[in-house]
């Protein structure tokens, strides 16, 4: 696809970057405390870093191709186990999308629709969407992400009169605990989505602003973060906040203009489902991608794949309890598998260039 370029690129980092931590800041408001707006500037800053490094290491090799790089740093036997692990992570982040849009519309919209209804009314359109080309993920991706913004735009404004930026201090009055580290793992963990898109560098064929684009769409992801969770501090504070399972589901109810507009919950439900809808697709794609440079292609994969996801996130989705269980364990595994892997292999890769560089 030739119209595929840097600009949509940034799209899709906005698509897959955003919604966990906007959707459950909870996994790592309880380890963060008060302290967890600070966690979150620490592991944007580390992700931003991140990126930057991957694509110059992309650029300075001329090679942008994801699978390529972990097969030539580590061989092929060794590159294909980790692509499969990569690929075991992808198929997880699709249970949490199916599971969390599920029970946050089940807990805080609609208590008496079953978490299985959501859960069936979201993965049957999202295969047909994944089975299409990437033409039509991407425009699904502007489409939604352009509404998604202007949503949370005017959804700050209505909202920005029931906060209060006391609540955000005092900060560390207890040092720097080991809460507060670990809030900086899971939010870098849930950051790590970022890597989800990496398969698509090689759609690309103009490449010349990839660097800019990507880094102005991920500047605006932490923009955006960090005003989503300061909001959510400073609305409910860090004892309700963690009692909490969706907090900016239940921020929006506040919402009263001349006493009768009550409608904040239509721009979080937007927000909450089209979020978790483009980021399931997105990374559907992704999945098909590595699983076919995997030769796993089946004629009926992604049938298997969407009733697995299914199954997957009734379990998980079915029980709060179980719910955040599993997420908590997700942002470790989403840490390893989409951050501390890749990089590693990204500095092998990079090494390995340059030995050969020298040596030619």
């Amino acid at each position: 696809m030739n119209k595929f370029n840097t600009k949509h690129f940034a799209f899709l980092i906005l698509a897959v970057t955003i919604v966990s931590q906007k959707t459950y800041p909870k996994v790592f408001t309880i380890n963060g405390g008060r302290e967890s707006w600070i966690a979150v500037i620490i592991s944007s800053i580390m992700i931003l870093l991140y990126l930057m490094f991957f694509l110059k290491v992309c650029e300075k090799s001329n090679n942008y191709d994801f699978i390529s790089i972990y097969r030539q740093a580590l061989g092929h036997k060794a590159g294909n186990l980790l692509l499969f692990l990569f690929a075991v992570t992808l198929f997880i982040t699709l249970v949490e999308s199916a599971a969390v849009e599920a029970s946050s519309m089940h807990t805080n919209m609609l208590l008496e629709t079953p978490v299985w209804f959501f859960i069936l009314f979201f993965v049957i359109p999202a295969a047909y969407s994944a089975s299409r080309d990437i033409v039509s993920i991407v425009t699904i991706t502007l489409i939604g992400i352009t509404l998604i913004n202007l949503a949370g735009i005017n959804l700050g404004m209505l909202t920005s009169e029931y906060k209060d930026s006391r609540l955000l201090f005092p900060i560390f009055r207890e040092g720097i605990t080991t809460g507060f580290l670990l809030s900086i793992l899971q939010t870098l963990g849930l950051y790590g989505s970022l890597t989800i898109i990496f398969p698509y560098l090689t759609e690309i064929k103009d490449k010349r602003k990839l660097f800019l684009h990507a880094t102005l769409g991920m500047l605006f992801v932490i923009q955006m973060l960090i005003v989503s969770i300061t909001g959510t501090l400073m609305t409910f504070e860090i004892t309700r906040v963690n009692s909490i399972p969706y907090p900016k589901l239940l921020q929006t109810q506040m919402i009263s203009k001349l006493r009768f507009i009550e409608a904040g919950e239509l721009y979080v439900m937007l927000q909450i489902v089209g979020g978790w809808y483009i980021r399931y697709i997105v990374t559907f794609y992704a999945l098909i991608k590595v699983l076919s440079a995997l030769k796993l292609r089946h004629k009926y994969m992604i049938i298997m794949i969407s009733g697995a996801v299914g199954i997957g996130a009734y379990l998980a989705g079915n029980n709060l309890f179980v719910l955040f269980r599993f997420l908590n364990y997700y942002t470790y595994i989403a840490l390893i598998n989409f951050i501390i892997i890749p990089f590693v292999i990204f500095i092998i890769y990079s090494f390995k260039k340059q030995t050969v560089d020298s040596k030619g």
